[in-house]
């Protein structure tokens, strides 16, 4: 088995504990969990082919040396056979969100791939993770966004390579990913000011990114952890990523539920933003309290 094959796996167990966790948790609320169809290696080697084509149309358009053929890394390509995609979203019962239901699927349907709305604060917890046909054109997906408008995406594009989405999980910010024959192929960007701006110092890649994700258990505004310098990010896939997991958790505060809830309350004062009084003291007495346990604050002191 290969060290990419490996990872993929290993990723999708530890995911399934980190889910299991979210659903036991006193404080979550809802969680939905969507885990597809992986993609087979015919409809792998279609996809390469219509990017291939992207790029090269995107070469004729801009005068540069077309590629011969194009292909996703290894790991990548290990994480969408087990999954063609990815789907998690949750809340707290700190905060009022957009999400009603509970779900979680292991087979769904691609309908299932929801997308973040142009909503004051859809959840806490959000991915989207686009299926591999949609890296080739979203228009299957309800995304208003377009990502090669950005200076940034115009600057991939006059150089030949495709960018597109890869997470879409807030109407504010999202995820891009460059896609073409060159050494920066499948290095992803964090898009802010509704795909406006991209930051082309602060990169990551596929399993970094997953990676971060995972331990900051999807969260929105824990987002911009999984972006560093390019030099690092270079450095860990020179290195196949050795002992990625361990510097993610010696270095992230952010590694409980707990302390990820607190975060998004205090240092994004998400409560002082969003809380709402009423809404709380409708909660049960045993989550109210513990809501305060948790914060450290008298509620109807602070709202």
């Amino acid at each position: 088995m290969s060290k990419a094959q490996k990872w993929a796996e290993s990723y999708f167990q530890r995911l399934e504990k980190i889910i299991e966790e979210l659903k036991e948790h006193s404080l979550i609320n809802h969680l939905n969990y969507f885990q597809f169809t992986g993609v087979s290696d015919e409809e792998l080697i279609k996809i390469e082919s219509q990017i291939t084509e992207l790029l090269r149309l995107n070469a004729e358009d801009y005068g540069k040396t077309a590629p011969s053929s194009f292909e996703f890394d290894e790991y990548m390509k290990a994480f969408y056979r087990i999954s063609n995609g990815l789907h998690i979203s949750w809340d707290s019962h700190i905060l009022e969100s957009s999400l009603t239901t509970n779900e979680i699927l292991v087979s769904a349907p691609k309908e299932k791939l929801a997308v973040a709305k142009d909503e004051l604060l859809q959840a806490e917890g959000f991915l989207s993770l686009l299926s591999l046909n949609s890296l080739v054109s979203y228009n299957d997906v309800n995304i208003y966004g377009d990502p090669t408008d950005s200076r940034f995406g115009q600057e991939i594009r006059n150089k030949g390579g495709h960018f597109t989405y890869l997470d879409f999980y807030y109407f504010y910010n999202d995820t891009c990913i460059i896609l073409n024959d060159k050494d920066d192929s499948g290095l992803l960007y964090h898009g802010d000011d509704y795909s406006a701006h991209y930051n082309p110092n602060n990169v990551s890649d596929f399993v970094i990114y997953m990676e971060y994700l995972l331990v900051a258990r999807f969260s929105v505004f824990l987002r911009h952890t999984a972006f560093l310098d390019i030099n690092i990010i270079k450095e860990m896939r020179t290195n196949h990523y050795e002992n990625l997991i361990n510097k993610i958790h010696s270095e992230n505060k952010y590694t409980s539920i707990d302390n990820i809830l607190k975060y998004h309350m205090l240092n994004e004062q998400m409560l002082e933003s969003y809380g709402d009084l009423n809404y709380l003291q409708s909660k049960p007495n045993e989550i109210y309290e513990k809501i305060e346990d948790l914060l450290g604050i008298v509620l109807e002191d602070e709202l």
